[in-house]
């Protein structure tokens, strides 16, 4: 008897541990579903260094040659007129281009097809390009940087820029900035490339009193942080990592929290969320500019990372072994974000600038909850008092809605201030405030909601009818006001004063 009741709590303790064990790869296979995984795209074993989208083709450039794909990834075609090596695309008007070796070549079919662009020959690599308007700026590997004013016709070299061994090349705003290895310097150009300057540090020198990090990448984020990837050798590999500037490239700040691989080859940023290519780490992620990186590796066979590049929310990683894809839509998801250039209260008249963060394909604006028609930028004027925020699609099938602003106008009339249906007494206080709302009719459930004098959310309070008490004890002296906001409805705000 008590060996079959043994075998009882045995066979028990089995299912249990069993059904833990079941729990587990439950949760575990959900995590990792919620966040998806990598997929290698098929029929393309190549060494991929570059991608990029031009209309409807996919293409991949490497070592050998570049390769496009009509179909997502799905089948690969060899592009005609060039077998060497692609390192970066660029594309201005309707032309194409690549940089490889000794020139740069063309395109005008998006990728089946290249000829060689024949006004640059300096016998020397060349590792970058960017366009701008008619402007073509060339990185190259040995002599600093070239520039053509001529769509590509002419070509001037740049003597006052640093001449060293060009990593990459990055717009923000209108400022060009330029980074190297071997040297680890950054230049910056305010004029489209033809003249080049250092930023204050001369580059990225911390933990060190005289030499700079070796800079294989740049990044921007919403076009006002400059973001740098780094990759040493030798005695200063303990520097390698993601550096982070605030104002272009002065000051740095290293942030790797997380970061378990620290030399990077390259960025990415989508939204919010910037993206790190490690050498021999895999993919890193981070939605707070760095302070912590999550890793995002699942399914990805090979972790070094030769290139990052961002569709919409499709991310790609070129690596030695072919091309993997990643949707990051639930990466983007609650991370938008809202701020405004200035305070929120205006007078009559003014209006206040309200920016939604870079990287929508789309934005649409809403007022009180009600959608504005005819804006579709990161950017809004507002005019009248409410309750802003933003969606922002980063794809046809993937929006995220950002935080409410508030922006309310200090210039309304008696008139109007006695129309808003809303009255607050005595006024000034220095304690207890008794609510009145009158019209129009509203229901509930109520809250009163109050801002201080330059906009900033104060205070948020819960009412059980529209006729209430509130204490203002616990709030500075100064000037307040106070929006009463319904399910259905927002009252105009009404100004009052807490005395002390």
């Amino acid at each position: 008897m008590l060996s079959e009741n043994f075998k009882r709590v045995e066979t028990k303790k089995t299912k249990m541990t069993k059904k833990t064990i079941l729990a587990s790869t439950l949760l575990l296979l959900l995590h990792i579903s919620s966040y998806g995984q990598w997929t290698q795209l098929p029929n393309l074993t190549r060494n991929v260094i570059s991608v990029f989208i031009s209309n409807n083709n996919l293409i991949a450039g490497t070592d050998t040659g570049i390769y496009y794909s009509s179909n997502n990834g799905g089948s690969w075609n060899a592009a005609t007129g060039i077998n060497t090596t692609a390192t970066s695309f660029a594309k201005g008007r309707n032309k194409l281009l690549v940089s490889s070796h000794e020139k740069l070549w063309q395109s005008t079919n998006d990728g089946a097809s290249w000829s060689a662009l024949p006004t640059i020959y300096t016998f020397q690599d060349v590792n970058r390009i960017v366009i701008r308007d008619t402007h073509y700026i060339a990185g190259m590997k040995g002599a600093g940087l070239w520039y053509s004013t001529d769509y590509g016709t002419s070509w001037i070299s740049v003597s006052t820029s640093w001449q060293g061994n060009n990593s990459d090349l990055v717009f923000k705003k209108n400022r060009l900035f330029a980074s190297y290895q071997s040297s680890g310097y950054l230049q910056v150009s305010n004029n489209f490339g033809q003249i080049w300057n250092a930023p204050g540090s001369n580059g990225i020198k911390t933990g060190q009193s005289s030499s700079v990090q070796d800079i294989y990448c740049l990044a921007v984020k919403n076009d006002s942080i400059l973001i740098a990837g780094t990759k040493n050798f030798g005695l200063f590999t303990s520097y390698d990592g993601v550096y982070f500037s605030y104002d272009d490239g002065n000051n740095w700040t290293k942030k790797i929290n997380g970061l378990t691989t620290k030399a990077i080859n390259s960025l990415a940023v989508a939204g919010n969320v910037v993206f790190a290519g490690t050498h021999g780490g895999g993919v890193f992620y981070s939605a707070d500019d760095g302070d912590n990186w999550t890793a995002l590796n699942t399914g990805l066979s090979n972790l070094t990372i030769n290139k990052l590049y961002i569709n919409g929310t499709t991310l790609y990683a070129g690596v030695s072994t072919g091309l993997f894809t990643i949707d990051i839509c639930p990466i983007l998801k609650n991370n938008s974000t809202l701020y405004s250039a200035s305070a929120t209260t205006i007078s009559s008249g003014d209006s206040v600038k309200l920016l939604a963060n870079y990287g929508g394909l789309n934005y649409q604006w809403f007022r009180n909850g009600t959608l504005i028609l005819g804006t579709n930028n990161n950017v809004f004027f507002a005019t009248s008092s409410g309750n802003y925020k933003a969606v922002i699609f980063y794809s046809t099938n993937c929006s995220d809605t950002t935080n409410s602003i508030a922006v309310f106008s200090t210039g309304l009339n008696d008139n109007l201030l006695r129309n808003s249906g809303l009255k607050l007494y005595p006024n000034p206080s220095g304690g207890a405030i008794s609510i009145e709302y009158s019209a129009p009719p509203i229901t509930g459930p109520y809250e009163l909601i109050l801002y201080n004098a330059t906009g900033n959310l104060t205070k948020s309070i819960s009412l059980l009818n529209i006729h209430s008490k509130i204490t203002v004890e616990n709030l500075q002296a100064g000037i307040y006001y106070a929006v009463m906001r319904s399910r259905t409805y927002t009252s105009q705000p009404q100004k009052f004063i807490i005395i002390k």
